[in-house]
Formats: C-alpha cells, structure tokens, sequence
C-alpha cells in the first residue's frame, strides 16, 4: 500500500469533490439525490453508472465497478493507489510529502512521468522554433497564408520542426534527455548502420496531440507543400494509445458535455477551423480509422455525433467504414456534408462559420447516408442493380439492434428500391434472427428483499437515529463478522462527528464485499419515507430470532451426544426452554 499519509488521502478525498472530477470523464446527468451516466468501464446503451456526490462513491449496476473518488481515478487513468492520489492531490493543491524511494521504485515510478516530460520539451521546443526562430519564418507565413493567428496557435500549442536532421537530438541532448528515451516517443529514430540519432520531424508544422488533461502525448506533423506523405504522426508509445485518442478531446469536453453532441472531423485544420468558428465540441481522429475505444470516450461525453469527413470519395468511404462500429454500438451519429470538393476548413473560411448550422440541421441519420448514397451510385432500376444494391444493405441492417427502426429502414428502403419487404427480410436473415440478449444487471436490493444485516447498515448510514440504538444493544448481538466491522467502523466515526463512508469501504480486504456494500450505500431513495426506528425494531428482532434460532440448533445437536443421565444434559435441555420463551416474547 501506499505510504502517503492517511490524513493527507482524506484532505485529497476530500477537496477533490467526486461529481466534478468524475464530470471531467463523462456526462452525468442528475437522478434523484444521485447522477447518472454510461459506464466507462463497460459497454452499455442504458445508464447504469451512479454516482452519489453527498456520500462519495460511485457504482455501477451493470458491471459491479465501485468505489471513490480515488479508486475512480486508478482505474480511469491505469494509475496504482500512490499514483492516483498524487494525481488528484496536484488537480486541488495539496502537498503530498514524499519518502525516499529505491533505485527500482524510482524506475518504476518516474518512467511514465518522465516520457511525459520529454513530451513536453519537444512541444516547447517546436513551440519556441514558430514564435520566435528564424528557423521557423516557414512556419509563421504558412499559418498567416491558412488565417491562423498567435492567440490560435497558442491554445492548439502548434509548432515548426526546422530543416535539418538532429535540431531537437542536439536539444535534448543538452536536457540531459536519454535518446533511448526520445525514440520510445517516437521524437527521435536511430541512424541505420550507424551510431547515433536524427529528428523524426523536420521542416513541418507541428500540431501537439494531447490526452484528457491537456499533458502532450505525440505529435501531428504536415508539410507546407505538395509534397508526400502530407502527415506524419508520432507512433504508438507507453503514453500514446491511439486507438482511445482523439485530437482537441482535452479542448472539446467541455463543449461536448454541454452540446450533448460531437462533431468528428478527419483533419487537424478541419479541427481548428471549427473550433475557431465556435464549435467546441469537436475532435478530430490523428490518421486512423474510428475504433471501439474512441467511441467508448466520446459516449462519456456526448449523446450522439455528426460525422464531418471530406466531401471526397475517400471522406465517404471512411464515413461508410465507420458506420458499422456506430451501428453495433447502438451510437446515435449522423452525416454531415460539405460540397464536393470541400473539407470543413475550406468551407468555413470561404463560407464563414453561421454557413455551417445549416449543413448540422440537413444532417442524414449514418445508415440513411450510406443506404441513399449507394441507390445513387447503383442503377437500381434493372435487375443486376438492385441486387447489387440488397447485398450491400442486407448485413449493414442486421447490424441495427433496435427492432423498430430496423423495421422502418426495411420499409424505406423496399420503397425506394422498388422490391418486396419479405424478400429484403429473407436476404439479410432478419427476420429469423434472434434479438440481442439483454445484459444482465445487478440492481440494488428492494429492502424487503436485502439481507437484513445489509438493511440495517444503510438505516445506520441514513439515519443518526439508528446509530445510537445500534449503539445501545451491541453491534456484537446484531451482526455477524463479515459486517461487524462495517458497523463498528460506523459507530466510531459517528462518536467522532461525521462518518466517512468511502474510508471504511476502502478498508474492507474483500473486493467481493466493497462491491456489495457500494451498491447497497450508493442509492437510498427506498428509505425517504421509511420509519426509521421502527425499521430498526423490525431489524433487530429479526437478528435476534435468526440468533436464537442458530443457538438452539447449536444445543439440540449437543444434545444427541450427551449421556442422558449427565449434568449437561439436565442444563442443556433448561438453555433450550430458555430460548423457547425468549423467541416466543418476539413473536
């Protein structure tokens, strides 16, 4: 475990409010005293994913994720415990007071920050090179030429790599910077046959690629010519996972989780021309194909997305790639179009940004895009056509998870095609195919149907009331060891002043029971109208008559093995008319 301080983890917990940082990840939407949101941890179409800022903690009913604000971070961030707190504790100003660590744990420790920190004197250094170096006239006259100001290039921290092949070796060099290092990044690459290391960057404007928070991750090179290849982007690195990277995402959370929406372009100055033009709430993919995790990322954000590829053959084309991901996900995304010919940079600078609204509001559904798309390239109206034409759509309509609009597409598209629905049905096998199973998920309990020691804590953690009756029979007599140290934990915080729900969870050793517990505390609506003293009573004599119950059984199986004519066997059988008269005064 970590060796932080334990009152330090709790300043942290504590000034780190869980709904913000949480809401920096996803969208949250309020329900009751909790909000809501889609599982980042899992896929899903429905919320399941509370979040309850009053107590701390979170929950999922889908998957069984839990825990707090801390344990939330972990896993977002692939961070261990130290890591996380530290993290947080940077975000609200706390001083985390640091012990020596060893030579491996340093290494262990330092590695990730430390290729962030590379990171970050590349981009100052390409940065420096465009503001100020002669090196980088190219550069500045490029941006003037495309409309792009200072103020711009500052947020998108756009940079000039100059002409030459080891500018930024030589200035890491003098960092102290291993090259070994640089070339993990993908900043650097090793000369072939020969020692040494040369710039992967030269004479490009540079567009810094950075993660959820803002830290540069990797790097977007183009040319300022016709010449070939247009981009190149940094590789694949320990900081860089490309397939859950989206350019501006760090720029455009905020715009997405208001908006409900985002808008997915293909270039980085189709980004900025947006963005500039007061559409924040897109991002852009850093030349690769949409993946699973890119969409996982956005739907913590965003409701739906408009894609805004180029008007071009190969813009469409990826639209049509991407639509199948959208449409197994269950993803709301439509199309958007620019004039042939056009990207959205072009278009904006020549049309202006309120030209753009109407082309958002004509966007087409993705399936009805790809589906009228192909009618217009095909001549349906022969035979050869409109066969063609059924076996691209058939497996693309299997692929819608909703019954109903399948139902309607079918309708709309044997319309337009001009051929039977049963014939479409049998073609793509939809009609005989079976509908998607429904995910399991664990809801909170009903308290009539909860185990009543689980009941009885969350009275203790809604109401003070319980507590103190707790408190005056004997945690002891009412709950067994698994809970018992819940409750004693309970009691003692609420000696103390107030109880720290997410402490006394993040004590527990059992995974299995921090789970349970965190659904059982995460959502308390059940118990608004509920008579607490009387729940308690009904509790109580419930646990004693289980108790009592346990105890006689105990004694009877005694019993059988005692020689009738000993002393036990006369006080044996006086503690069972005990507990006879005992179970029958709590009837």
């Amino acid at each position: 475990m970590s060796m932080i301080p334990d009152e330090k983890v709790r300043e942290v917990r504590e000034r780190a409010p869980i709904l913000e940082v949480i809401s920096e990840y996803m969208s949250l939407r309020k329900s009751g005293a909790n909000y809501q949101g889609l599982c980042p941890f899992h896929g899903e179409k429905s919320p399941s994913f509370n979040v309850n800022p009053a107590r701390g903690i979170f929950h999922c009913f889908g998957c069984g994720a839990g825990g707090n604000v801390v344990t939330f971070v972990m896993r977002m961030e692939g961070m261990a415990f130290p890591q996380a707190v530290k993290f947080l504790a940077k975000r609200v100003g706390v001083e985390i007071p640091e012990r020596p660590l060893s030579r491996d744990e340093k290494r262990r420790a330092d590695e990730q920050d430390q290729l962030y920190e590379v990171n970050q004197m590349a981009a100052e250094f390409y940065r420096r090179v465009l503001e100020a170096d002669e090196a980088g006239a190219g550069g500045r006259s490029y941006l003037e030429r495309r409309g792009v100001g200072p103020e711009t290039a500052a947020v998108y921290r756009l940079g000039f790599a100059p002409d030459g092949w080891d500018h930024l070796a030589r200035h890491l060099q003098r960092k102290g910077v291993p090259p070994e290092q640089a070339e993990k990044l993908g900043l650097l690459r090793k000369k072939e046959g020969k020692d040494g290391y040369y710039d992967t960057f030269r004479n490009r404007l540079l567009f810094t690629i950075s993660d959820l928070h803002g830290r540069a991750i990797g790097f977007g090179g183009r040319v300022m010519d016709d010449s070939l290849p247009k981009y190149i982007n940094s590789p694949e690195s320990p900081v860089y996972r490309k397939s859950e990277v989206l350019f501006g995402l760090d720029l455009a959370k905020k715009g997405m989780r208001e908006k409900g929406s985002a808008i997915i372009v293909e270039g980085y100055f189709d980004h900025l021309a947006l963005f500039s033009a007061g559409y924040t709430n897109v991002v852009a993919t850093c030349g690769t194909a949409l993946t699973p995790g890119h969409l996982k990322v956005l739907r913590r954000y965003a409701e739906r997305v408009y894609m805004l590829f180029d008007g071009d053959e190969a813009g469409r084309k990826a639209t049509v790639r991407s639509m199948e991901l959208f449409l197994e996900e269950g993803f709301p995304a439509r199309v958007v179009e620019v004039p042939a010919g056009d990207d959205p940079d072009t278009f904006i600078r020549r049309e202006g940004a309120a030209a753009f609204a109407p082309l958002l509001q004509a966007s087409l559904p993705i399936f009805e895009f790809f589906y009228r798309g192909l009618a217009k390239s095909l001549d349906i109206r022969g035979v050869e056509g409109k066969v063609a034409f059924v076996n691209e759509v058939a497996p693309r309509l299997l692929k819608i998870a909703d019954p109903v609009e399948r139902t309607l597409y079918e309708k709309e598209i044997c319309r337009t095609v001009g051929i039977d629905q049963g014939m479409l049905r049998r073609k793509s096998g939809a009609a005989a195919a079976p509908a998607p199973a429904a995910r399991p998920q664990t809801r909170p309990p009903e308290s009539k149907n909860a185990g009543t020691e689980e009941v009885l804590l969350t009275l203790m953690v809604k109401f003070p009331d319980v507590v103190e009756r707790v408190r005056q029979h004997g945690a002891d007599k009412l709950f067994d060891l698994c809970y018992l140290k819940v409750a004693e934990a309970i009691l003692e915080q609420s000696a103390q002043g107030e109880v720290d729900l997410p402490l006394i969870l993040e004590q527990l050793e059992s995974p299995e029971e921090r789970g349970r517990l965190h659904s059982l505390f995460v959502e308390d609506a059940h118990l608004e109208d509920m008579n607490a003293v009387k729940a308690f009573e009904q509790c109580r004599q419930a646990l004693e008559r289980r108790a009592l119950k346990g105890g006689g059984k105990a004694l009877a199986r005694e019993l059988a093995t005692v020689d009738p004519d000993s002393a036990r066997y006369a006080e044996i059988l006086a503690e069972l008319e005990g507990l006879r008269n005992k179970k029958s005064k709590l009837l």
